[in-house]
Order: C-alpha cells, then structure tokens, then sequence
C-alpha cells in the first residue's frame, strides 16, 4: 500500500512539473496578471482622448502585450461622434491595408512552407499575363516588382465602378477578372525599385483554391482562425448586424451612404468585399492573438500553425535599400526619418497599419505587441491621426524600461 501510496505522489509531482513547465513554455496571451503602471496609462488616456477631441477619430480599441502578458486593454470614446455607442472589446474594425498581413501573409507562408511556390520565381510564371520584366515573387511581396500604386478603376471601368453600388445583378466575379486583368495591362518599371503596391495583392487569393483546393476565406478559417479561436472575417454583415461594427467612412461620392459592415476600399469593395489587399475585419483581441503567434514562433495554445523559420523569413528586410519583409512592414533603415513605428522599436520588429487608421505591430527582441484600431476616416479622410503622430507617440510608451507594476 505504501508503495502505491508513494507511486502516486511521484506521479503527481511529475505531472505539477510538466504542468508548471506547460505554464513557463505557452504560447497564449495571459489576461489579468500584469498591468502597465498608471502613470503610463493617464499618458496614453491624455493622448487619446486629445485625439478625440480634436475629431481626429471618434474612439479606438488598444491592446498590448508585453512576454505575453497583456498589460493594456482599453477602449476609448465611441463608434461615431453621436456619443451613443461606445467603444467596447468586441467592437470590429475594417483594417484595411492590415489584411495584408492578417490574410494574404498567412496564405503565402503556408505555400511557402509547403513547397508549392519558389520566391525567386518570376511573378509572371504565378500570373500568366503579367509583363515579364524579370521581376519575381520575392520582389513583389517586398513591393519592388514595378508595379504601380494603384489603378484608377473610376477611369478603366467607368460602367463597373457605377454598376457596383446601382446594379442589384451586379457580378463580383466578373468584376474580379475584369480588375486583374486591368493590372495585368498596366505597363510594369523594371524590378528593384521600392514603391507601395496594393496591385500584387489582388491576385494572391487564388492560390488558395489552385493548391488547396480551397477558397480564399474557407482557406484562412480552417488552417488559421478557428484553430486560433478568433473571429477575423470579410462581409461581416453576412454574420453579425451591424450594431457592433465601427462605421468607416461618409461617403458622399461614390456609396452614397456611410459605409459600416462593407469594406472601404473601393476596389477590394468591387470584388465583392475579399481580396488580398484589403477587407479584413477583426477586434483587436484577434490581432493580438495572430501576432502572439508570429511571436510564439508559430505556435498559439499548444497548436503548431507555422515554423519559426518561416515567420523570420517572412518578417525579415528582404533587400539592402528597401526595408520590407515579404508582405510584413518594418522600422525604417534611416532613423533620421519618421515611421508610424516608434524609434526604439528593434530592426527585428513588423507589421502593418492601414488607411483607416489601424496600427499593428510586433517586436519579437523586446517581446512587445501593440494593436490599435480605430476607424480615423471618420466622417471623412482629414488623416488628422498622422499629423498627430498619435500611434508613434502611443507605441513609445510601452518601450518605457518600468513598463508594468507589481502583478
């Protein structure tokens, strides 16, 4: 009896060792447990809140996370200026430009890692009908491949852009083709020069049905979102209503309407709400979670989603002048310029931010996450939040060396 006795309580002294090192080792974010110190938190209140009034924006969600402790979970002001719907924890956020990151990157890592693209293959070999001025994969997810800004859809298809918001027949899909094949007769610079492009990302959602088989969506939720329990989604209005939704913009010129629930982005709006570029919705809880991944080396609550080697692929500078990652925003290389990121952000950190406002961003050197959405082209596009510098001067403070207090 006594040996059972003894067996047993060695058995549980095991198992409260590899429970303690389960706890030492995870991947998920700790709520509750560390806090950042009060005098860093009425910084962040006065910054926001002058931002506020200045109509810079009508609220916003921040969340940080520090060794995976989330030390900041505040929401401030409301979804709009009538002061009657507050900001609160499930409040979505279309995040724009962020859906590069948030969708198109976790796509491109997976057939990265899976073998079924070559980054130093020429672009035009994934996309028949692009111009083959020598650029390649690499070069375009660096935004380096020639391609322009943009394209001005009002003037390449003046019936498509009216029909869109007129036309209750109106065909996505065909839109779709009409657009990328408008890219495609764009002529192309010769690669190695960095311009922003949302261009490329028009096109990289079909690779998810030509190698899995998959839509765009369909592909993002079973490898990525549900596994990591979060509700990022395009067409949120095929969900949820709208109640919760952060309304993005008045549009007086083409919508007609306020936009809330359909993507801003007129193009990505075009394609029926889903592309590469843009159309993400999210909460800033799912964007803490993804980039706790990312910084968890590829893995989030016990689950395997991505190898380290990829992601620090992925987040690396790719080029000697040009300071992009694939797909990932990083720190500028001359510091005597300015970024959205703050200046003591380490040369290992990335992320993205977006035209409506969102500011996204990990450090995996300083172990720091910080997530900002908000919906600034409210009412219109004043881009009063940049001449602010309100997301640098928020990022700032969390590198403070006494960043939280006691647990």
């Amino acid at each position: 009896m006594k040996k059972i006795i003894f067996a047993a309580l060695v058995l549980f002294a095991a198992l409260s060792f590899a429970g303690c090192k389960a706890q030492e080792t995870c991947t998920h974010l700790i709520y509750g447990r560390k806090s950042l110190q009060p005098k860093y938190v009425r910084i962040i209140d006065s910054l926001v809140n002058d931002a506020i009034s200045r109509r810079a924006m009508p609220g916003c969600r921040i969340i940080a996370v520090k060794n995976q402790y989330v030390i900041f979970n505040k929401s401030y002001g409301y979804l709009n200026y009538d002061s009657i719907q507050p900001v609160n924890d499930s409040t979505m956020y279309d995040v724009a430009s962020v859906t590069k990151m948030a969708a198109s990157a976790l796509l491109l890592m997976k057939l990265y890692e899976d073998r079924k693209i070559d980054l130093d293959a020429k672009l035009c070999e994934y996309f028949p009908g692009f111009e083959d001025n020598g650029a390649t994969l690499r070069d375009a997810l660096a935004h380096q491949a020639g391609l322009k800004i943009g394209i001005d859809i009002k003037k390449l298809e003046p019936e498509l852009y009216k029909s869109c918001v007129s036309d209750r027949n109106y065909n996505a899909s065909i839109a779709r083709r009409k657009i990328c094949q408008d890219v495609k007769n764009q002529p192309m610079k010769k690669p190695g020069e960095y311009l922003y492009s949302d261009l490329g990302f028009f096109f990289y959602p079909e690779l998810a049905s030509r190698f899995y088989g998959l839509g765009f969506t369909n592909f993002l939720n079973e490898w990525f979102y549900y596994p990591l329990g979060i509700k990022m989604m395009y067409n949120p209005l095929d969900k949820y209503p709208p109640d919760n939704i952060a309304p993005t913009e008045v549009d007086t010129v083409w919508r007609r309407r306020t936009v809330r629930g359909t993507v801003h982005d007129e193009i990505a709006a075009m394609m029926g709400g889903v592309s590469g570029h843009a159309g993400l919705f999210a909460t800033a809880n799912d964007l803490a979670i993804l980039m706790q991944m990312f910084l968890s080396s590829g893995e989030y609550g016990g689950i395997h989603f991505l190898k380290p080697e990829t992601i620090r692929l992925f987040t690396s500078q790719q080029f000697e002048n040009n300071r992009r990652g694939l797909v990932f925003d990083k720190p500028v290389i001359d510091t005597t310029l300015n970024g959205t990121p703050s200046k003591r952000a380490s040369r290992a950190s990335f992320g993205h931010t977006g035209f409506t406002g969102p500011f996204v961003w990990a450090d995996p050197q300083n172990k720091l996450i910080l997530v900002f959405l908000t919906n600034s082209v409210y009412p219109n596009r004043s881009m009063l939040i940049a001449k602010l510098d309100l997301r640098t001067k928020i990022h700032d403070v969390f590198y403070a060396e006494d960043l939280t207090g006691k647990n």
